[in-house]
């Protein structure tokens, strides 16, 4: 099983029929989960972390493999 965790929801129009394809072609092999979380708005940035990290970490097991997608993160 593939879990897509968003924080926010999910509002362009490509985002979701991009998200739909995807569900259709990897229905064959294994099942997709889209889950979005609620995006956290506060003046503090330190606080709004932790308190994403908290609503997305509800939704990971110990046996999941994690691969995240971040703006500054490190491409391979």
């Amino acid at each position: 099983m593939i879990k897509v965790i968003c924080v926010g929801k999910i509002k362009e129009k490509f985002f979701k029929e991009a998200l739909e394809e995807y569900q259709k072609r990897l229905s064959k092999y294994t099942k997709l989960s889209i889950i979005e979380v609620e995006d956290i708005n506060l003046n503090n940035e330190e606080l709004i972390k932790q308190k994403e990290s908290e609503l997305i970490l509800k939704h990971i097991d110990k046996k999941d493999y994690v691969i995240t997608l971040e703006i500054e993160g490190k491409e391979l």
